[in-house]
């Protein structure tokens, strides 16, 4: 063993001898010798950095002091002082003070001869004091650290909303917190001395907080509590995890986990409130199922990848498709009818944009070969993340509301008797006819019918009869075209046929249309078997050309009657052509369309207004009606100048000119108490709407007369829907949103607002005067306007019926619901002061 010893000592004599005994006993022995303190210290402090010493073995005395200054040097040094003889008392003092043992240097050199083992002896007994000072430094860091634990885990125990206890392998709790006893209402005093489980069972029972035959405890674990009381507990199986209630009606939830070499630990948790909201969620999803299944509409789910998940609902009593069916198929899979592929486009990039979408409509054949119509209305699903899980939404069945719309569209543009398409419908398809015609370059024709002498039919023989004859020409006119034309019905025994699609060359076009006309009068000239009698009837028939839209509609119709009438002035039962002869009515348009313009710089033209009142003859407001005081044809009425002012353009700055004087009075009105309250209608043609500024022009109107925007409204047409429904959706709701109200004027004469009706921001629906006419004499007209009404109350819309000029009509119109009327039967038109002067008079009947 290689051991350093650092000698301090002053004489050198004493220091030599020392060196010798110790190299002499303990071969591999290094002494380094020093001869003061001085040299001690710097030996020292360069073994520390190095190599230290072993031990150290000091004189009592030196040259610069005493061994007992080296000490506080040393550390864990051992060291030995040599003493003098008879200096034993100063050798026990150094021993208490620090030093390992002593020598005492005797003349003769004795102590040399044990020197060498005490030295040894001092280091194997430093070593040893050393090791047992680590161990007990290590003992009490252990000591420490386990100490911090265990208040670790005993602030935890004390602090989670759980019990917990520990039961040891032969049933005693060993570990329990503060919240096990506040659960289950025990004594503290109860788990002194880590009694056995069964005594805290034992205590629970006879206190009654299992309940009578253990009712409080879960009916899978009252066996085992039973068994615990009884205490042999340990022969049926633990439960995981069971409930229990106490008396104050906490539900506590115990879990049981089993721990290696027998023993379990168990929390005991209040779940009370967790199976409260756990019962609220059931009834609340119990009501949903309920609401769901009593509703006619459902709800659907559809994941990420647009496929149906889940549906609650009336799905299959609805659409006749049980709803397994529908599971992992997307809405396009599903099979359909009634959605084109550019619908089904446009519906599918709402979805892959992750957009709410409203109203999609959809149609499937249910098993038993009806048509069954559904409106889905859905929105995205996302996670907390933000991430897209899917689609939510409901739908409806909407095949009653489609079965209304399209007997309305039957009632409003197909003849009840014939089942032919009326005027209403005719002029639209002849508006189609010509834009087809401009685009494809081909001549189309136009055939007027009517038959001869058939008043003398319904007058001899009966209207019934004439009925029958009447559906009979229908057929035939029918089967003398192609599917591609359009036969109608104008009313009466007239009817039109419009062929298209002729010919590019106008000649061979007229050719194509004399054989039509020619088969037809053969086909019209049979006799008719009319109810078991034979009966004969001829036609006369006015043909008018037309290729693109040069000419209006209107006057496509007018060139056709009015070679009709050629045709019978020729002798009846023929066809003649529109001759340019009777291009008079033209030439007297361009005639009164130079009047207009004159009329706009000579401000001719003047409001009148006439009255809108309520169920009790109130007046509620007016509608403004543009007329011409002519300088002079005197008083010309609108009838005989808006179509033209429209067709020219002129009814951009004329509308102006309107609206400006109608927000004038309205701005007077509200000065006078009377009638502040009044609205006011100002028409508003689609020509007018669709300037670019409109919008802008109405608001700017508004802001320089100071007229309220609330009591103005603007009665707009069904021709708006024709074209762009949504911009001019867009233009209804910026007029809306600044308080001016919207209404849809001569509601019925149109046929393409049906669709888009729930969705325009309207106000109010006004029943054309075509249908109120006859609404005590026509069933078709009385059905139409009493539909009309029900589908504005729907809709949440004030209606108001047009041209209500008899008491009868008006009680037939407030029996099916109308409260708003407009007609002869309350006032003419006039000028506002006779507005005012009519009011002050009590309203009559």
């Amino acid at each position: 063993m290689s051991v350093s010893v650092l000698l301090i000592e002053g004489d050198a004599n004493h220091a030599a001898a020392i060196a010798q005994a110790l190299a002499g006993a303990r071969p591999g022995w290094r002494t380094v010798a020093a001869a003061t303190l001085a040299q001690a210290c710097g030996l020292l402090q360069a073994g520390a950095a190095a190599a230290p010493f072993d031990a150290v073995l000091a004189a009592q005395h030196l040259a610069d002091g005493t061994a007992l200054d080296l000490l506080a040097l040393l550390g864990d040094i051992p060291a030995l002082i040599a003493v003098p003889e008879g200096g034993e008392a100063h050798a026990a003092h150094a021993l208490r003070r620090g030093f390992f043992d002593f020598a005492v240097q005797d003349p003769r050199g004795a102590y040399l001869q044990v020197l060498p083992e005490q030295v040894e002896a001092a280091i194997t007994r430093s070593a040893g004091l050393r090791e047992r000072r680590r161990v007990e430094a290590e003992l009490e860091r252990t000591s420490a650290l386990l100490a911090e634990k265990t208040r670790a885990l005993e602030v935890t125990l004390a602090s989670v909303s759980q019990g917990i206890t520990n039961v040891d392998a032969e049933g005693r709790i060993r570990v329990h917190n503060q919240r096990y006893l506040e659960l289950l209402d025990l004594p503290p005093a109860l788990l002194e001395g880590e009694p056995p489980a069964e005594q805290i069972v034992k205590f629970q029972t006879e206190r009654g907080d299992f309940g009578p035959q253990f009712d409080l405890i879960e009916p899978g674990a009252r066996g085992y509590v039973a068994s615990e009381y009884a205490a042999h507990g340990g022969r049926l199986q633990v439960p995981d995890v069971y409930l229990r209630r106490t008396p104050a009606g906490r539900y506590i939830e115990v879990r049981t986990r089993m721990v290696p070499g027998g023993g379990r630990v168990r929390t005991f948790t209040d779940v009370t409130d967790y199976l409260s909201i756990q019962e609220a969620l059931r009834q609340s999803e119990a009501r949903w199922r309920s609401l769901t299944q009593l509703s006619s509409d459902w709800f659907w789910e559809q994941d990420a990848e647009f496929r149906f998940v889940r549906f609650d609902g009336s799905t299959e009593r609805e659409q006749g498709t049980p709803d397994v069916q529908l599971y992992g198929l997307t809405r396009w899979e599903v099979p359909h009818t009634g959605v084109t592929e550019a619908q089904w486009r446009a519906h599918r990039a709402q979805l892959e944009a992750h957009e709410v979408f409203h109203d999609f409509e959809m149609q499937r054949t249910a098993p038993d070969g009806s048509t069954v119509w559904a409106s889905v209305s859905g929105e995205p699903i996302f996670d907390a993340e933000g991430r897209f899980t899917g689609y939510r939404g409901v739908a409806r069945n909407i095949t009653e509301r489609k079965r209304a719309e399209a007997e309305i569209q039957r009632l409003a543009f197909y003849d009840d008797l014939t089942g032919l398409p009326n005027r209403r419908l005719l002029m639209d398809r002849l508006e189609q006819a010509t834009r087809l015609g401009a685009r494809d370059g081909a001549h189309g024709a136009l055939l007027f019918l009517d038959l001869d002498n058939f008043k003398g039919i319904n007058d001899t023989m009966g209207h019934e009869w004439g009925d029958g004859l009447l559906v009979q020409v229908a057929e035939r006119l029918s089967a003398c075209v192609r599917a591609s034309d359009t036969v109608a019905r104008l009313g009466g025994d007239e009817f039109v046929v419009v062929l298209q699609g002729l010919h590019a060359l106008e000649a061979e076009a007229a050719a194509l249309a004399e054989a039509v006309a020619q088969k037809i009068l053969a086909t019209l000239n049979q006799p008719y078997d009319v109810r078991g009698r034979t009966m004969h009837s001829t036609p006369s028939i006015g043909i008018v050309l037309f290729c693109g839209t040069e000419q209006p509609v209107p006057e496509l119709l007018q060139r056709a009657d009015l070679a009709m009438y050629q045709a019978k002035s020729r002798g009846r039962n023929m066809l003649c052509f529109f001759d340019l002869g009777m291009q008079a009515a033209a030439t007297a348009r361009s005639a009164l369309e130079a009047d207009i313009r004159a009329g706009l710089q000579r401000d001719e033209f003047l409001l009148h207004y006439q009255r809108v009142v309520d169920a009790d003859g109130a007046m509620l407001g007016a509608e403004a009606l543009v007329r011409w005081r002519h300088s002079e044809r005197g008083m010309v009425p609108p009838g005989e100048f808006i179509a033209v002012a429209e067709q020219t353009g002129l009814i951009l700055p004329l509308g102006r000119r309107v609206l400006r004087e109608a927000c004038q009075q309205l701005a007077q009105w509200a000065r006078e108490p009377a009638c502040a309250h009044w609205t006011l209608s100002v028409n508003v043609s689609a020509q007018e709407f669709r300037h670019p500024g409109f919008v802008q022009q109405v608001l700017d109107v508004i802001a320089e007369t100071q007229a309220d925007p609330r009591r103005l409204k603007l009665e707009l047409t069904e021709s708006l829907l024709l074209h762009d429904v949504e911009d001019t959706i867009a233009r209804m709701r910026m007029l809306r949103a600044r308080g001016v109200g919207l209404s849809l004027d001569d509601f019925g004469t149109g046929y393409s607002s049906l669709s888009y009706l729930k969705r325009l921001p309207l106000s109010q629906l006004k029943i054309d005067q075509s249908f109120v006419r006859d609404v005590l004499t026509d069933p078709s007209d009385a059905a139409i306007a009493c539909t009309v009404v029900a589908l504005a109350n729907s809709l949440g819309l004030d209606v108001v019926a047009e041209g209500v000029e008899s008491d009868g009509q008006r009680d037939f119109l407030l029996r099916n619901g109308c409260r708003r009327f407009q007609g002869y039967l309350f006032g003419r038109p006039g000028p506002a002061s006779a507005l005012r002067a009519a009011d002050t008079e009590p309203p009559s009947r």
